[in-house]
This record gives C-alpha cells, structure tokens and sequence, in this order.
C-alpha cells in the first residue's frame, strides 16, 4: 500500500466531510436576506465549501512533507479544484445579488474569498440549526438527498479505511 494512494484517499474523505459539513449551515445562511432560491442556497454551499477548504489544502501540504516531490501534482490539482469552484460560485452569484447591493458596490474576487472563510464558519456554527433546516423548505429537498449521498460516500470511505481496505489496502 503506497502512502500516496492513502493520503489521496484520506484527502477525499476530508473533502466529502467538508461538503457534508458545510451544506446544512449554508442553507440556514442562505435563508436569512433575499434573494432565495436554489441557485443561493447552491452558491452559498459553494462558498463555504471553498471557505473551508484551506483545512483540506493544510493536510495536503502536512503529507507532501513526508511524500515529497511526488505528491505535488495532486496538491496544484486540488488548489485548481479549489480554484475552479470558487470562481463558479463567484460568478454564478454576482447576477443573484445585483440588485441588492449598495450603489457602486462591486465584490472583487479575492474579497469573495475572504468571505467564503466567514462563509464556512458561520455555516459550520449553523450547522445544528440547518439540520431542521431541510423540513422547512421544501426545495431544499433535493440538496438533501445530494447531501445524503456525499454522507454515504463518507461512511464507506471511512468504513474502508478503518478495515484496511479498498484504498486503504489489505491489512
């Protein structure tokens, strides 16, 4: 079993529990100012996922330590990764909340980032909160079952890798 193939599968344990961590915060947070729809809730998961995602960036960066040169493609993949969802989020909200802005307000990207951390701490602090938060509206139904999945996907992840297996190698 190559360390590398256990540190790639223990970065995507973390990024799932990130996603599965920060999505019910983020619909609470989402709820609070207009606009509301799906579109807001989705970009706000995004944001906090991004928000979050330094922590995943730091493991990455703790293993390559000892993995060397050899793991660096993965970690510029996962940067672009990172990288490549914010801007979709970045842009994917700017038509959302145009007309809520102050007069010649213009969020900038690197302040988008700045606030997809505060994103990902209030929606990590929300998180009991936007457990109940699926009952009340109904079109969050659908990133329920999304969530449902990525949590599944979590369990047997992390179920292999307390057994040893898949990934994780034969113990």
């Amino acid at each position: 079993m190559s360390s590398i193939r256990r540190t790639g599968a223990d970065l995507l344990l973390i990024t799932l529990l990130l996603l599965v961590l920060t999505q019910p915060g983020a619909l609470v947070l989402a709820g609070f100012d207009p606009p509301f729809g799906p579109l807001v809730n989705l970009t706000t998961w995004m944001a906090a996922f991004v928000g979050a995602s330094p922590l995943a960036i730091l493991y990455i960066l703790i293993r390559s330590d000892s993995l060397g040169r050899r793991f660096l493609p993965v970690t510029v993949a996962y940067i672009a990764l990172i990288l490549a969802v914010a801007c979709a989020a970045y842009f994917l909200q700017q038509p959302l909340f145009e007309g809520f802005r102050a007069p010649g307000y213009e969020q900038t990207f690197p302040v988008f980032l700045a606030a997809s951390v505060l994103t990902a701490i209030i929606s990590l602090s929300l998180l009991p909160a936007g457990l109940i938060a699926y009952a009340g509206n109904p079109e969050n139904l659908s990133l329920l079952a999304v969530n449902a999945i990525l949590l599944a996907a979590a369990v047997l992840l992390w179920r292999l890798r307390s057994r040893g297996k898949g990934p994780y190698g034969d113990l």
